[in-house]
C-alpha cells in the first residue's frame, strides 16, 4: 500500500472520532497542507428553497469576508464550478476545468478576479452525491496547488469522508444500507487499497464484469454512487477493514 493511501486510512480512523467541524478542518488542514491549500470548504452545491446561501455550507475554513462577498452578491447562481459539479462526480481543478465561457459569462469572470482578491488562485473541487439526496462539494485551494495525479484517489477518498463527517456532526439523515455478501466485501476491500479492476478480478480469479457487477451491487446497497463512495460507506460503517 502507497504512503498516501495509508494516510488516508490514518485520516479516516482520526475524522470519524472528531466531535465538531473545525476539528475536521483542521485534520483536513493537517493531511493536505504539504500539497498547498490552506482553505476547506463543505457545503451543499445549492441551497434549498428554503435556506440562505450561507445555510448550505456545512463547514468550511475560507478567507475572512470571502462568504459574506459571494452570499450578498449571490454568485452561487453563476458559480462555474458548482454548475459543473452536477455534471460529473470526478474531482477537478477549481475554475481551471470547469468550463464557461468568459465573454457571455460576466458574471462567473467577476467571481474568479474576486476571489483571487482573496487569495483563492487555485485549488481542488470534489463532487459528493449526499444521503441527504443533495450533491455536495469539499473544496480545497488557495494561492498555489501541488498535487500529483496519482495521489488524486487517496484525497477523494479522505474529501468523501470529511463531508460525510461534517454531515454527521450537523445531523444527518439515517440512510439504510442492506448487507453485503462475503465476494462484495472481498471486492471493496481490494479497491479500499488501490487496485484496479483488473487487479481485482486476478486477485479473486473472477472476470472485470463481474467486478464491476459486484461494485454496482455494492452502490447499490450502500447508497453510494461511485466505488470510491462506496468503499467510504463500507469502512465508516465497518464493514470492511482494508
Amino acid at each position: 500500500m502507497d504512503v498516501i493511501r495509508s494516510r488516508a486510512f490514518e485520516f479516516i480512523e482520526t475524522v470519524e472520532r472528531l466531535s465538531d467541524t473545525a476539528s475536521v478542518l483542521d485534520a483536513m488542514g493537517r493531511m493536505l497542507g504539504q500539497y498547498g491549500p490552506d482553505q476547506f470548504c463543505c457545503a451543499y452545491v445549492a441551497p434549498l428553497s428554503t435556506e440562505v446561501p450561507r445555510e448550505a455550507v456545512l463547514a468550511h475554513r475560507l478567507p475572512p469576508g470571502f462568504l459574506d462577498m459571494y452570499s450578498t452578491e449571490q454568485f452561487v447562481w453563476d458559480d462555474p464550478a458548482l454548475r459543473y459539479c452536477k455534471t460529473t462526480l470526478r474531482p477537478f481543478r477549481w475554475f481551471r476545468e470547469a468550463p464557461f465561457d468568459p465573454t457571455r459569462e460576466p458574471r462567473a469572470v467577476e467571481l474568479v478576479r474576486r476571489a483571487r482578491d482573496f487569495g483563492l488562485r487555485d485549488g481542488v473541487m470534489v463532487p459528493i452525491a449526499s444521503p441527504a439526496n443533495r450533491i455536495g462539494q469539499v473544496f480545497f485551494g488557495g494561492r498555489e496547488i501541488d498535487l500529483p495525479e496519482r495521489d488524486l484517489p487517496a484525497l477523494h477518498l479522505m474529501a468523501l469522508y470529511a463531508f460525510d463527517r461534517a454531515l454527521a456532526l450537523r445531523g444527518r439523515p439515517e440512510a439504510r444500507t442492506l448487507a453485503l455478501s462475503m465476494r462484495e466485501c472481498e471486492v471493496l476491500t481490494l479497491a479500499a487499497i488501490g487496485r484496479s479492476t483488473e487487479e481485482i478480478a486476478d486477485a479473486l480469479t473472477i472476470s472485470a464484469r463481474t467486478v464491476k457487477a459486484h461494485v454496482k451491487s455494492c452502490c447499490k446497497k450502500l447508497g453510494a454512487t461511485t466505488r470510491t463512495q462506496a468503499v467510504m460507506i463500507a469502512m465508516r460503517d465497518r464493514i470492511i477493514s482494508p
